[in-house]
């Protein structure tokens, strides 16, 4: 149940915080009090969009936080709990959202940051509220499937999450047929092509860095003559008539002759001798390299003529290394692979889609019979929920069609209703009135109660359309459903009003030309004046009224 819910800085509200009692909690307050304030606050708790709007101005963050207590039977969202990483034997739990200016959300789950996926996954096994959306869904033929669907246990739900993943499975093999059913038809073209581009490379037959050794190559034999000059003059520099080596002998004959004499001349005469080694080696291969050094024309010309063709496929294809060609090589090779392969790969999807299709089929079927034992059991509990509320001749029905397999199943549901007795079964949305779709959707939310584990429920303005004996039908089936569950109701009826048994007053008041909603829980004699307001009056024959409604249920209290 929700125990405090705790709201600062949002819309009118400055710092608020409500508890609430674990039956019936009735909000009331004049038109623009903020009650739907209120509900937005709580909605934020169930993941809703948490939109700047909300924050009070000039503040930058607005909180909203929820308290909930849990019993022994909470067993699901326990699980759900110790599924976080959470201790599952924690009887509060306690929901945090925060919004900022900056578009920043944060969520926390007894003080723990989470996702806004998590945050709302465990709110929704908290709360429920019906509003205006529920209206819709009621009001949308297509969104019936999903009402009845929503009241299926863990069995349910895990044959409805497995027909929505063999369906998707089937409708990604079905893709991948048509992308080959397609390709095949212009395998010929696209095979013709390839091998063109193939041919045209292997023709070439580039090899790896084959333009880099080109470019070095073709750099020696371009300067062929400047390297021949240069190389023999360092080679005279170095080893010929009064060259580096002649002199570096001489000095090691000078340190030779007086080494002994200091350790420094030691070091100094055999680094000397080794540099001297170093020289001589140098200047053999520098005397090698001059000696095989050879100008060749015709060979100049061949590594010309193919590093332009090299440079010729590359611009063609828009590469700027050989290597790159090669990649692209071995891509053409792999598509006429997978081309030439298709026949055989299409037969392969041709018999995957066959076989998941079947598969769809069995387990489509499957939630079929497990929809239509569901609809029985909620036809009979929606008629008896009805005659409750005094639709005495109600008749009900969960209409089911066949439909194309899609990601749901292979049926469309529409709910069918005859409010009056002799009139033929038509779709709800077409022939409910405001008040019966009302108590329609009352019936609806206490069945939910009977097939979840939900703790709280929350009407905002379940009295719309109605008024005589059938508002008091409502409130007493709001009175027995607080007998189990948690009901918070905003509304504008005394009579729902007279039998909660907490009384919270929602207020709009004007200060230093600031305008701020706050609550106050009603006392006894609080309560029945806003009753009298409520009923028109604050006279003594409406507050006689008004504690003539209070004694009546006090009673039942």
């Amino acid at each position: 149940m929700l125990y405090q819910l705790t709201i600062q800085n949002f819309a009118l509200i400055d710092n608020l915080v409500i508890d609430f009692h674990e039956k019936l909690n009735v909000l009331t307050g004049e038109t623009g009090a903020g009650k739907s304030i209120i509900i937005d606050a709580v909605s934020l708790l169930l993941g809703a969009r948490g939109q700047s709007e909300f924050i009070r101005n000039p503040e930058n963050k607005a909180l909203v936080e929820g308290v909930f207590i849990l019993e022994e039977q909470d067993s699901i969202i326990m699980e759900y709990l110790q599924s976080l990483g959470m201790d599952e034997n924690e009887k509060t739990v306690i929901l945090t959202r925060e919004i900022s200016k900056n578009g920043k959300n944060v969520c926390r789950i007894n003080n723990r940051a989470v996702t806004l996926a998590i945050f709302k996954e465990l709110g929704s096994l908290l709360i429920n509220i019906y509003g205006q959306h529920d209206y819709q869904a009621l009001s949308q033929a297509d969104k019936h499937i999903e009402i009845l669907d929503s009241l299926g246990d863990k069995e349910y739900q895990d044959q409805l999450e497995k027909v929505k993943e063999v369906y998707q499975n089937w409708s990604t093999e079905k893709n991948k047929l048509n992308s080959f059913q397609a390709l095949i038809k212009e395998k010929a073209l696209r095979l013709d092509f390839l091998k063109f581009q193939l041919s045209e490379i292997e023709e070439i037959n580039p090899m790896p860095n084959e333009d880099e050794e080109l470019k070095k190559e073709l750099a020696i034999l371009n300067n062929v003559e400047r390297i021949a000059q240069n190389t023999s003059d360092a080679y005279e520099l170095l080893y010929g008539n009064k060259s580096i080596y002649d002199n570096l002998s001489e000095v090691i004959h000078k340190l030779s002759e007086i080494h002994q004499f200091d350790d420094l001349l030691a070091n100094i005469n055999n680094d000397l001798e080794n540099i001297m080694y170093q020289i001589e080696d140098c200047a053999r291969s520098l005397n090698n390299y001059h000696s095989n050094l050879e100008f060749d024309h015709s060979l100049q010309a061949t590594l010309q003529e193919r590093e332009f063709l090299l440079n010729k496929i590359k611009r063609k294809y828009g590469c700027n290394t050989i290597n790159e060609i090669l990649n692209i090589k071995e891509t053409i090779i792999n598509e006429i692979n997978d081309l030439e392969k298709s026949e055989v790969l299409l037969t392969e999807t041709q018999n995957k889609v066959k076989e998941l299709e079947e598969e769809y089929n069995k387990v489509a079927k499957e939630m079929s019979l497990k929809r239509q034992e569901l609809s029985q059991v909620f036809t009979k509990k929606i008629i008896q929920q009805l005659q409750d509320l005094a639709m005495i001749h109600t008749t009900f029905k969960v209409e089911f069609s066949p439909i194309e397999g899609s990601i749901k199943g292979i049926d469309k549901i529409e709910f069918l209703i005859s409010p009056n007795p002799g009139q033929p079964l038509k779709p709800l949305a077409k022939i409910a009135s405001g008040g019966e779709m009302s108590r329609i959707m009352l019936a609806f939310k206490v069945i939910l109660t009977d097939f979840d584990s939900l703790k709280t429920l929350i009407f905002d303005e379940i009295d719309t359309g109605i008024g005589g004996n059938i508002v008091t039908q409502v409130a007493e089936k709001l009175f027995q459903v607080s007998k189990s569950t948690q009901v918070i109701c905003v509304t504008h009826s005394p009579i729902i009003a007279s039998v909660a048994h907490n009384h919270i007053l929602i207020r709009k008041n004007i200060e230093e030309n600031t305008t701020y909603t706050d609550v106050k829980t009603l006392s006894e004699k609080e309560r029945v004046l806003e009753l009298a307001r409520m009923l028109g009056d604050n006279d003594p024959i409406t507050i006689d009224h008004a504690n003539e409604l209070r004694k009546k249920w006090n009673k039942s209290i």
